[in-house]
């Protein structure tokens, strides 16, 4: 009985800060009423829900949606994605808000925090590791259903390791098991956002910026000739043989032999104004395996596009974005039925 007074007053605490929070951002008109659920002039009211904390994985447990108005001392910016997706309203003592009234038409949204200011004792498990990364390729590649031991089996990573970062997509809500562990789902474009977190394209590899006298383009098309060393396309050109943004005006190339491809090449040394970059990959097992052929050059596979963008700069973010629309518009072209095997 203790316990539950205590958290009644702690969620009456939440509340209040919350309420206060909202009365800055509106006007004196649209102040809503009420105490466990809020009334709004107009006719419009939401039904508020006070936690103390909210994982990814609560979401799916909630009961209600749009017309529902959650409030946490702080909610994580996958927590938020997934609100969002349900049409929850949501406060956070930080400042994140999503507030959606139908009556009187309310819509307000603010960022705060994407930290948690008072993060538990447990360190989270690290997402920002070629190993980690590793393990997102796989599960984003492959279908599933498959289980622990194989993506272990398959990646070379040890099952204890897999087991922790299975662990923790789960409590994100990236990947869905049934009860023996088996993985049955996974939300492979959240799931490459989460893996480029920390990942930065020119930092994690190592790097190299070269001219090529006759310009990328004409560098581009020779790699296909007999005898080209092997040199394998990411970044801009790579992106715009899926879903062209703009044209594309660095060439990206990871190679195990960047030597042979700056004299392949003729490529002059450039620390400004680079148009070729040449990089060798950080986990090259795993960073290169299942490369494609377009234009007759070889390609990274298209999750590696994905996170080599994301951690890039300039416009390739951008070009993401238009790589992953066309992946969730065309699954069964490259997602795999079985798992490979890094060997």
């Amino acid at each position: 009985m203790l316990l539950w007074k205590t958290w009644l007053m702690l969620a009456a605490d939440i509340r209040d800060r919350a309420r206060r929070q909202l009365t800055e951002l509106l006007p004196v008109y649209l102040q809503p009423s009420g105490d466990v659920d809020w009334d709004f002039p107009g006719g419009g009211s939401l039904r508020v829900l006070t936690l103390s904390t909210l994982s990814p994985r609560g979401v799916g447990r909630l009961e209600g949606g749009p017309g529902t108005l959650v409030i946490a001392p702080w909610i994580s910016p996958r927590t938020r994605e997934l609100l969002d997706r349900g049409g929850y309203s949501y406060i956070d003592l930080t400042g994140n808000v999503r507030l959606s009234v139908e009556r009187p038409p309310i819509y307000v949204r603010l960022q705060g925090a994407d930290r948690d200011p008072a993060p538990s004792a447990r360190p989270p498990a690290r997402w920002n590791g070629p190993r980690a990364r590793r393990l997102v390729r796989m599960l984003v590649d492959t279908m599933p259903p498959y289980r622990l031991t194989d993506l272990a089996d398959a990646s070379g990573l040890s099952k204890g390791y897999v087991s922790t970062l299975l662990q923790a997509m789960t409590e994100a809500a990236l990947i869905e098991r049934d009860r023996r562990g088996s993985i049955l789902d996974v939300d492979w474009p959240a799931l490459l956002a989460v893996g480029a977190e920390g990942y930065q394209l020119l930092r994690n590899n190592a790097a190299a910026g070269y001219v090529a006298p006759g310009g990328p383009r004409a560098l581009y098309e020779r790699l296909s000739v007999p005898g080209a060393p092997r040199a394998i396309v990411t970044g801009s050109f790579a992106a715009s043989a899926i879903a062209p943004v703009a044209a594309p005006a660095q060439l990206v190339l990871y190679a195990s032999d960047p030597a042979a491809v700056r004299r392949f090449g003729r490529l002059l040394p450039a620390e400004r104004g680079a148009d070729v970059v040449i990089l060798q990959a950080e986990d090259e097992s795993a960073q290169l395996v299942g490369t494609r052929t377009l234009d007759c050059a070889e390609h990274v596979a298209l999750s590696q596009l994905v996170l080599d963008c994301l951690g890039g700069n300039g416009r390739l973010p951008e070009e993401a974005a238009a790589v992953l629309t066309w992946m969730r518009t065309n699954p069964s072209t490259w997602r795999l039925t079985s798992l490979p095997a890094l060997q």
